[in-house]
């Protein structure tokens, strides 16, 4: 998430989820494909509020990951 300084996010929560052992590989590290699953969600439910009707994702062409997921991590 990004912060103001004083340390409020900015802008407003769509989707708050946990990971859980069945997201992960055998190393606990959690799938690229369900974080995007995720994202997929919150901009989807974002997108069709705006759009005031049915949207789709037609393409991503790159995604970059920070840092690994871990079981148990809260993506916001």
């Amino acid at each position: 998430m990004v912060h103001y300084a004083d340390g409020r996010p900015i802008g407003d929560l769509t989707l708050r989820t946990l990971a859980m052992p069945s997201d992960a590989n055998a190393a606990g590290d959690i799938f690229g494909g369900w974080v995007m699953a995720q994202m997929d969600l919150a901009c989807g439910i974002r997108a069709a509020e705006r759009a005031k009707g049915r949207v789709v994702t037609a393409a991503v062409k790159e995604m970059s990951f920070a840092k690994a997921m871990k079981i148990g991590d809260t993506l916001c």
